[in-house]
C-alpha cells in the first residue's frame, strides 16, 4: 500500500514551507540554526510543513517516507544522523522523525514533551513559524549540548502562556448549579 501512495516532496532545505505557514523570520532562524548545528557536529536538522499528509494513513508513516527523501535520505550519506520535524497543519499533526544515530539524544518521550508543550501552544494561536522556531531550537539544543558544541544563533524559547478567559467555562457552570 505504501506503494501506491504518491510521494511526499522532495526537502532541498533547512526549512521546507509546502504548507506556506512559517514567517520569514522564523524561517531564517530555523534555517541559520540549523545550518550552524551541522557545521558544528554534523548532525542535520530539517523542517517540512504540508497542509495534510492524507491520503497517507497516519502521519508516522508519511514522516517517516518523507525522511527518505527518495533515497537521499537527511544528512550525509553513511550517518544516520538526522531529523525531520513535519507539520501536518490541516491534519493538526505534528511529528519527529529522528535518525539512528540520534535516538539516544532526541528520545520519544523528549520528541513528544516538545511537541506537546513547546510547539502546540504556538499553534493553537496560529503562530505556526513561531511554534516550529521553539521547538526546533529546544532540540538543536539538546542535540549540540550532547554533541558538546556550540550553536550560534540558538534561540531557546518557551511556550507561550495561556491566556484564560475572564469568563470561563467551569465558572459559568458553577453558577449555574449555584443558581
Amino acid at each position: 500500500p505504501a506503494a501506491a501512495q504518491p510521494a511526499p516532496p522532495a526537502l532541498t532545505a533547512p526549512v521546507n514551507d509546502f504548507a506556506r505557514v512559517i514567517d520569514p523570520e522564523s524561517a531564517r532562524a530555523i534555517d541559520e540554526m540549523s545550518r550552524a548545528l551541522l557545521a558544528a557536529s554534523g548532525d542535520t536538522v530539517v523542517v517540512a510543513t504540508v497542509k495534510t499528509f492524507q491520503p497517507w494513513g497516519d502521519v508516522q508513516s508519511y514522516a517517516t517516507k518523507m525522511f527518505e527523501n527518495a533515497g537521499r535520505g537527511i544528512g550525509q550519506k553513511g550517518k544516520d544522523s538526522g531529523l525531520l520535524v513535519l507539520l501536518a497543519v490541516d491534519d493538526r499533526q505534528v511529528w519527529v522523525e529522528v535518525g539512528y544515530d540520534l535516538e539516544g539524544i532526541v528520545t520519544d518521550g523528549f520528541a513528544g514533551e516538545t511537541s506537546r508543550q513547546v510547539m502546540a501552544p504556538y499553534f493553537r494561536q496560529g503562530e505556526f513559524g513561531q511554534g516550529l522556531l521553539a521547538g526546533t531550537s529546544r532540540l538543536i539544543e539538546r542535540i549540540a549540548a550532547d554533541r558538546r558544541v556550540t550553536v550560534t544563533g540558538l534561540e531557546v524559547r518557551e511556550a507561550p502562556q495561556r491566556t484564560r478567559d475572564p469568563i470561563s467555562p467551569r465558572l459559568i457552570l458553577l453558577a449555574l448549579v449555584v443558581f
